[in-house]
């Protein structure tokens, strides 16, 4: 009985460890309603781990009360944490049930585990008052939909951050209906409505003058080329912009638009 209180002991304790240290490794400046629920569940668990160390504690005493008081008589432990009948008065609670000569005997259920059962019975109903009832805490709902919404900042952030160094290629028609919108707005007075060029190179065929990827495009368009007239465009629109339109740009190859302008730079494969 003792092993099995102090491995029980044991393991909650260390759960209650790794939960300390997994608050103390949280996220800097979290929410209200995040710390909150953290310092409940914090608090619960702390309560519950007492709780098993004070019955662990008790049974100690008892086997204490047990040594100092029996004095020859029939030991009876001032706290019973089994509540177990004794082998000598097991026919009291035989049952009728019989198989092979196994009897099966009515034994209550031991008092360490009632304690355990009413200690969760109480952490629920503390648990759901606090996020159901009175709604202090975040449901897992909520929960949910707060972190999709810290995900899709945490990508614009790291999308904002993208230069000529980590730009990729756009295919999702998303991307490149912006893409699109940027190009007429921005670069089709200069390159055609179709990208078959005016002043500036035709984008449809597979030649280029500064590089035919789009960390090339990325960095043409971000930088300009000032002494052919072209400006830069980094102060204008965004990184994430610049990749729209530097994906666009590359999706126009092959597209043969009426009246291109003759191809310029070198052939990129």
């Amino acid at each position: 009985m003792k092993k099995s209180v102090f491995f029980v002991v044991s393991f909650l304790l260390m759960i209650h460890s790794a939960f300390a240290t997994s608050i103390a490794a949280e996220v800097p400046a979290p929410s209200v309603s995040d710390s909150s629920s953290v310092i409940l569940i914090f608090v619960l668990s702390t309560l519950i781990v007492l709780l098993l160390a004070f019955i662990y504690f008790l049974y100690y005493m008892s086997i204490a009360m047990q040594v100092m008081y029996a004095n020859g008589k029939e030991a009876k432990p001032l706290f019973d944490f089994t509540d177990a009948v004794p082998i000598e008065r097991e026919h009291e609670i035989m049952l009728d049930h019989n198989y092979d000569g196994i009897i099966e005997l009515d034994n209550n259920l031991p008092t360490w585990w009632l304690y355990l059962f009413y200690a969760t019975v109480v952490f629920a109903v503390v648990y759901f008052s606090y996020f159901t009832v009175m709604k202090y805490g975040d449901n897992q709902t909520q929960e949910y939909e707060q972190e999709i919404l810290a995900a899709a900042e945490e990508m614009k952030l790291h999308a904002s951050k993208v230069d000529e160094n980590s730009a990729t290629m756009l295919t999702d028609a998303a991307a490149l209906k912006e893409g699109k919108i940027l190009f007429d707005e921005n670069c089709a007075a200069c390159h055609g409505k179709l990208g078959e060029g005016g002043v500036g190179p035709n984008f449809t065929d597979a030649y280029w003058l500064h590089g035919g990827d789009i960390k090339s495009v990325f960095k043409t368009i971000k930088y300009g080329v000032p002494e052919k007239g072209m400006i830069a465009w980094q102060t204008q629109i965004s990184p994430v912009q610049i990749q729209q339109a530097a994906s666009y740009i590359l999706s126009l190859k092959g597209t043969n638009p009426p009246n291109a302008k003759a191809p310029q730079g070198e052939l990129v494969k």
